[in-house]
């Protein structure tokens, strides 16, 4: 998944060559692989990328400041708590910084965000919502199994593109399933 993010991102803003990795959830394991993921992907894109991650407000204000001193020209934010809490603090900072950024989640695009690749999230609300039903049915939580999104989006916000001074390949337009004017 991180590694066709990436790819969506180099399409749209060729010229991108360091991206930050923002990670905003706690605890051990999806970042991780989603690095490894992205670090194996840089290398056909000619890309560097750096990790960066923040579990709280605070946090994350003083990695959006490193990003920009570390000289990042684009974003890859992964989802987490902290993050869709503050997507529009991400979000004006990617404008204000002429960063070229794309989410994993459309909520990321509906606030003014370039692009996102990701599930239907309303429905991602749902089906955790059974699971917690579940659960306090008394099921145990590590004998439920783990469902992948049947499908993801394609999500792109025209008027972001505009701001950051993209033009957009009218294949990639294509290729969204939602394109915000």
């Amino acid at each position: 998944m991180t590694a066709k993010r990436l790819r969506f991102l180099k399409t749209a803003a060729p010229k991108v060559s360091r991206v930050a990795l923002l990670s905003t959830t706690p605890g051990r394991g999806g970042h991780e692989a989603q690095f490894a993921d992205a670090e194996q992907a840089a290398k056909s894109l000619r890309l560097t990328v750096r990790s960066y991650r923040a579990t709280t407000l605070n946090e994350l204000e003083a990695v959006l400041a490193a990003l920009v001193s570390d000289g990042m020209d684009g974003l890859l934010n992964f989802q987490g708590a902290v993050g869709i809490l503050n997507r529009q603090l991400i979000v004006d900072f990617a404008a204000k910084n002429r960063l070229p950024a794309i989410y994993q989640s459309a909520f990321f695009v509906e606030v003014g965000g370039l692009m996102a690749w990701a599930p239907e999230q309303e429905g991602q609300y749902r089906e955790a919502a059974r699971y917690v039903d579940k659960i306090l049915r008394g099921a145990s939580p590590g004998n439920l199994p783990i469902r992948y999104p049947g499908r993801y989006y394609l999500t792109i916000n025209k008027s972001a593109a505009r701001g950051l001074g993209l033009l957009l390949p009218p294949a990639l337009v294509a290729k969204a399933d939602r394109v915000l004017p």
